[in-house]
């Protein structure tokens, strides 16, 4: 189909979910017993992973019907349905509790630092309808923003899915890992984001670029052939 073979060949950055041994396998299923498994009702706490942050929090995302918050605001036991800024898109502009069952994506929001010569932010996690879980990202936050600048450390919550809405495949095919709870949601966990956990690159765009434009400039180089 026309939309997997424009990701497939797109180029644009990816974050492989990693195959883990039995040991690691053991040490997360009992972690998240022991910390996620409780329940809603269950205090929230700061946790530490047990290994590296990200790579536990994808082998959460295929093993938990949960999903993943990112902000730079640290101490929330429930987030709330509200605004403070405005999206481009129909369903990204809801009153609503915005999340992720893509940890990569809600990090970008856990680190992405507003404020200063920051206006805006470009962003997007995509794959098929078919293998929803290899996507592919664009980041970008406009071009005043200075080189080192544009992350910041921050917050990532577990929530339970639900109650969570997912925004419909465009084209009947592309998976946006877009979702929306219109009502408040107590998390389970909550983890501390350094700025270097992020794992994609994050660009620039001009004002007046098209969208289209700030995607094809997120394209990673293409690999020469070795001589």
């Amino acid at each position: 189909m026309l939309v997997s073979w424009l990701l497939r060949h797109s180029r644009l950055p990816e974050v492989p979910v990693p195959v883990v041994d039995t040991a690691t396998e053991r040490a997360y299923r009992e972690f998240t017993e022991a910390h996620l498994d409780g329940g809603p009702g269950a205090p929230v706490a700061t946790l530490e992973p047990p290994g590296p942050l990200l790579g536990y929090l994808q082998w959460l995302a295929t093993r938990r019907d949960v999903m993943f918050h990112g902000t730079r605001q640290g101490g929330l036991e429930e987030l709330r349905t509200q605004r403070e800024t405005s999206d481009a898109s129909t369903f990204g502009d809801q009153v609503a509790v915005f999340a992720s069952d893509d940890p990569v994506w809600a990090m970008f929001f856990a680190v992405l630092r507003r404020g200063g010569d920051w206006r805006g932010t470009r962003n997007g996690a995509m794959s098929t309808v078919e293998d929803p879980l290899r996507r592919r990202y664009y980041m970008s936050v406009n071009v005043e923003v200075a080189p080192g600048d544009e992350k910041t450390d921050g917050w990532l919550y577990v929530l339970p899915r639900d109650g969570f809405v997912g925004e419909r495949p465009r084209w009947g095919h592309l998976y946006t890992s877009h979702w929306v709870s219109r009502q408040p949601v107590r998390a389970l966990g909550r983890f501390a984001v350094v700025a270097a956990d992020f794992p994609v690159p994050i660009g620039r765009h001009t004002r007046g670029e098209t969208v289209l434009r700030t995607i094809w400039n997120a394209r990673l180089p293409r690999q020469r052939d070795p001589a």
